[in-house]
């Protein structure tokens, strides 16, 4: 299952999932280096993360100018806000070393809730919040976020 708004879907988007897909089956995702790992230029890099979840009802959106976001959960569970509506106001300015942009709540958004083994594919200018709780309840999370550029 991939999450998209016809309207809003970049069809060259999803071209770097083949390659995404690859490296997450012949990758042992338990024993790759927490932060920034297996760079291939501009064009791609896996980012391991662990923490726990929280509250992100306060978390501001963000959305990334230059990479899709390929976030895959090794262990735990996590709700990621996301939407489709490009139309949304900037927070602050736009972080070039980080690819970030904070953004305004957009006025309709998903709550996707993501298990071991899942993962969502969200495009450039999607605004998304991660890492929070499901039901309440603080989950211990290890996470690959693989940076996939144009």
């Amino acid at each position: 299952m991939l999450f998209a708004n016809l309207k809003y879907l970049n069809q060259s988007d999803y071209q770097k999932l083949q390659k995404a897909i690859l490296f997450l089956n012949e990758t042992d995702l338990t024993t790759t280096p927490l932060g920034r790992s297996h760079e291939e230029g501009t064009s791609f890099y896996c980012q391991t993360l662990e923490y726990a979840t929280e509250d992100i009802s306060d978390v501001a959106f963000e959305i990334h100018e230059k990479r899709l976001d390929l976030h895959y959960i090794v262990t735990g569970q996590e709700e990621i806000d996301i939407s489709s509506n490009t139309d949304y106001g900037k927070l602050g300015s736009y972080d070039e070393k980080r690819d970030l942009q904070l953004v305004e709540t957009p006025t309709a958004f998903n709550k996707i809730i993501l298990q071991a083994g899942d993962f969502v594919l969200i495009g450039m200018h999607e605004p998304h919040r991660t890492n929070g709780f499901v039901n309440q309840t603080p989950s211990r999370v290890r996470k690959i976020v693989l940076k996939l550029g144009r």
